[in-house]
This record gives C-alpha cells, sequence and structure tokens, in this order.
C-alpha cells in the first residue's frame, strides 16, 4: 500500500472524526499563587472546536489522496 493510500484513509477518518464530534475539550492547570507556604491552583476547562466544513474539506481530501495513490506520476 503506497503512502499516499495510507495518508488518505487517515485523513478520512479524522474527517469522519471531525464531524462526529465538532470539538474537543482539555483542562489546563494554571498557577495563581506560589509561594513557600501555599499554592492556589486554577483548573479551566478549554473547548477547541471547529466548523463542519473543515471535516468536509478533510474527508475531500482524503479521498483525492486515495484516488491519486493508485496512479503512477511521470
Amino acid at each position: 500500500m503506497s503512502m499516499l493510500k495510507i495518508v488518505g484513509i487517515i485523513l478520512i477518518v479524522g474527517g469522519i472524526a471531525m464531524l462526529a464530534t465538532g470539538a474537543f475539550h482539555y483542562k489546563e492547570k494554571k498557577k495563581i499563587l506560589d509561594t513557600d507556604i501555599i499554592d492556589i491552583n486554577k483548573t479551566e476547562t478549554k473547548v477547541v472546536s471547529w466548523p463542519r466544513i473543515a471535516g468536509v474539506v478533510v474527508i475531500i481530501g482524503g479521498v483525492a489522496l486515495l484516488l491519486l495513490g493508485g496512479k503512477k506520476v511521470q
């Protein structure tokens, strides 16, 4: 299997995941006060979201790589 086909499959799976989820969440820990006696931290939940069209574009790119992966470039 050629490298273009592998990347194409990865892009298609990633695009489907982007359409299915729409975003992902992660937690970030910030120090508010850091002294010898006491440490105060704050945990914030961050959201990274993307438009649905981005997932569609990634899927189209993956399909294009799958189709080009079987052709020989001269």
